[in-house]
C-alpha cells in the first residue's frame, strides 16, 4: 500500500485518501481504549487464513465478537477487496447492526506508542465508512464473496449462522434501520503507553466515521 507522509502527521494513502489529526478536537479518550487478552497471539500475525490459526490478530477478535453476541451472522472476510475482517450482523424487528472489525499486525513484537501502526488501520476504517450508503449492497459483496471462498477452499468464512440467514439478512435489510459500529484492533498499541499523535489521530478517525456514516467507533489494543 502507497503511503505518503508529509508534516504534522498528514498522511495520504491509496486511493488519494488524505489523513489527518485535526488539532482542534480532544484527543481519543484513553478510558475507552478495550484491552482483550492477547495472551498467546503472535501481534505480528494479523490474519488467521485458511489454516485458522488460534495464534492470529484475527483469530482472538473473532473470540471477543463472538462473546459479544449473539450474533445472526459473523464472517472472516479477511482478503482483497475485503468488506472488513470480521463482519457482524444482528437483526431485530425494525433495526440492523453492522460490525466491522478492521485488524492489523504490529510492527514489532512488543506494544509501544508507534503512530505508523495506527495510520492504515485508521485509514481501512474511514473508508468501510462508505459502506453505510448502501447496506444492501454490502451484503451482497459479502455474500458474493463467502460463496467464492467456499467454491475456492471449502469454507465460506461464516464463523456464526448460516449462509441462509446471511441471505435473509440482505433480503430484509432495506427495511430495518442501519446501526453501523467500525472498530479497530492494533495489540501494537499500549493502553498505558499511548502517545498524544496515536490519540489524537484515533480522535479525527472518530469524527470522520460519525460525520460521514454515524457509525460508532472502537478500539483494541494492548496493555
Amino acid at each position: 500500500v502507497l503511503q505518503v507522509l508529509f508534516e504534522n502527521d498528514a498522511l495520504v494513502c491509496a486511493p488519494a485518501r488524505l489523513l489527518h489529526p485535526v488539532r482542534d478536537i480532544p484527543p481519543f479518550d484513553s478510558a475507552r481504549l478495550q484491552v482483550p487478552d492477547w495472551t498467546g497471539i503472535d501481534i505480528t500475525k494479523e490474519s488467521q487464513g485458511r489454516t485458522r490459526d488460534a495464534d492470529s490478530i484475527q483469530a482472538r477478535m473473532i473470540q471477543v465478537v463472538l462473546a459479544r453476541g449473539p450474533w445472526d451472522v459473523v464472517v472472516d472476510d479477511d482478503g482483497s477487496g475485503e468488506v472488513a475482517d470480521i463482519v457482524a450482523l444482528r437483526e431485530t424487528e425494525r433495526e440492523l447492526h453492522i460490525l466491522l472489525v478492521h485488524c492489523k499486525y504490529s510492527s514489532e513484537p512488543q506494544a509501544g506508542a508507534r503512530v505508523e501502526d495506527l495510520y492504515e488501520v485508521c485509514g481501512q476504517a474511514n473508508k468501510s465508512a462508505a459502506y453505510r450508503r448502501d447496506i444492501t449492497a454490502m451484503l451482497t459483496t459479502l455474500i458474493n464473496r463467502a460463496r467464492n471462498r467456499q467454491r475456492k477452499y471449502g469454507h465460506s468464512g461464516i464463523e456464526a449462522g448460516t449462509s441462509e440467514r446471511l441471505l435473509r439478512l440482505r433480503d430484509t435489510a432495506r427495511t430495518r434501520k442501519p446501526h453501523l459500529t467500525i472498530a479497530i484492533a492494533q495489540p501494537g498499541m499500549s493502553q498505558t503507553r499511548a502517545s498524544r499523535k496515536q490519540m489524537e489521530l484515533l480522535a479525527s478517525t472518530e469524527v470522520y466515521l460519525r460525520e460521514i456514516a454515524n457509525a460508532g467507533f472502537e478500539v483494541y489494543c494492548n496493555v
